[in-house]
């Protein structure tokens, strides 16, 4: 699975930590799959909510929940969401970038759909944006019911 930002091959970075220190690295390493070879100090103080940081970051080889195929959350990629975005320490990729990428997608079609549907006076524009958003939701399994797509559809 490949990341625009990071490849999707293991980003070698030249350091060297045993597998011991990794697995005491953080709760969750000992469990996973990962590449020794990838890991790279984190810097604790920019880390939020954690109770237990992760000392190191490493390339992580996860299985999407979504696509059930193999990707990797690249070390790289858990510095910037822990210490740039600010994320829970403990979370973890559960999607490839394909799919988180789908998702965000649909997450904005869903709040377009849902800004369109109350509005009582809408453009031509307006109109046909909230159709096409229907007929999208409704593609990808959101929005299940026909007869509500077939009400948009006369407008």
């Amino acid at each position: 699975m490949n990341h625009p930002r990071y490849g999707c091959e293991p980003i070698i970075s030249g350091n060297r930590y045993t597998k011991q220190e990794i697995d005491n690295a953080h709760w969750r390493y000992a469990s996973l799959r990962y590449f020794p070879e990838t890991a790279i100090p984190a810097a604790i103080e920019k880390q939020s909510y954690c109770v237990y940081p992760r000392q190191l970051y490493i390339d992580i080889e996860e299985q999407c929940v979504d696509c059930h195929r193999a990707f990797i959350f690249f070390a790289k990629e858990q510095q910037y969401w822990f210490e740039e975005l600010k994320f829970w320490i403990d979370a973890h990729a559960i999607k490839c970038f394909e799919c988180r990428k789908k998702s965000r997608a649909i997450n904005q079609l869903q709040i377009s759909y849902a800004n369109l549907i109350i509005k009582e006076h809408r453009t031509l524009e307006e109109t046909q944006l909230l159709k096409s958003s229907a007929q999208q939701l409704f593609e990808s399994g959101v929005i299940k019911k026909i007869n509500k797509i077939n009400a948009i559809r006369k407008m």
